[in-house]
Parts: C-alpha cells; sequence; structure tokens
C-alpha cells in the first residue's frame, strides 16, 4: 500500500509544480499582474496607497483555487460545473488529504480503492493541466504525457 499513497502524493506535487512552473513562465513574461503572481506563488499581498503591495510573507492558497484561477483567466470556456475531470480532480485531492492528514493510524480503505483513486487522480490532474497548456502556450502537453491518462 506504501507505493499508492506515494502515487497519490506524486500525482498532487506535480500538479503544485505545474502550477509553480506556469507562475515562474508568467513571472518572467510580466503576463500577470504582479499580486496574481503572488497569488499563485503563495505569497501575501496587500493595498497600500491604492496600489497592490507583495509583502515578503507566506500566504498558502489551495491548489484548487489556483486551478480555478488559471483555468478561468487562459482557458475562460472550461465549464466547472460539466467538465468531469474538475470534479474528479476535487474527489482525488480529499482523498489525497486524508492520506496526509490522517485521523487514524489505521486506514481500511481498500487496495482496489486506492488503485482507483490514483488512476482518477492522474487522468483528471493530466487533463486539467492539459486545458491550461491549451489556453496558455495555445498547444496541448506532450502526447506521451497526454497517453499516461489513458
Amino acid at each position: 500500500m506504501l507505493s499508492n499513497d506515494f502515487g497519490i502524493l506524486h500525482i498532487m506535487s506535480a500538479v503544485e509544480s505545474f502550477i509553480n512552473h506556469i507562475a515562474d513562465t508568467c513571472n518572467q513574461g510580466e503576463i500577470l499582474q504582479s499580486y496574481e503572481n503572488a497569488f499563485l506563488t503563495d505569497r501575501k499581498f496587500e493595498i497600500k496607497g491604492g496600489k497592490f503591495e507583495i509583502i515578503d510573507s507566506p500566504e498558502y492558497h489551495r491548489t484548487e483555487e489556483k486551478l480555478r484561477f488559471l483555468l478561468s483567466k487562459f482557458k475562460p470556456d472550461f465549464n466547472f460545473s460539466k467538465e468531469p475531470c474538475w470534479c474528479r480532480l476535487l474527489e482525488f485531492k480529499k482523498f489525497r488529504d486524508k492520506i496526509t492528514h490522517p485521523r487514524s493510524e489505521y486506514d481500511d480503505t481498500e487496495i482496489d480503492n486506492y488503485k482507483k483513486m490514483v488512476t482518477l487522480g492522474l487522468e483528471s490532474s493530466i487533463e486539467i493541466m492539459n486545458n491550461i497548456c491549451l489556453g496558455f502556450f495555445h498547444k496541448p502537453l506532450r502526447i506521451k504525457i497526454r497517453e499516461l491518462g489513458e
């Protein structure tokens, strides 16, 4: 069961790394407003004198909030309520959170459910990242990466 836990953790780490890559690319190309980039990179910002100011202090934002922002910004036709990959990713993240923040040292989850959730998480994560790539880079993820989710 250990490898399934790691698979689940690795999938969400890949999504978070992807968000960081987009934020870094946006920062280098000055594509986003400074407060938008601060949001993606978990830096605090506030309004001082009518202007946004980045504070040298962390302010963490949920992964799904960052993905929602990126999709809304770069793929405005993405329909959160009708896209199955969005609901599946949220379900997967809840499952991951149960592993990351257990309430008990015992887990009665069946191994088949772990496998199902790894598949669900991988497929939905790749689909979400592909949608962001289509909107941001105007091209899809590489074929080999998309094939991992099939």
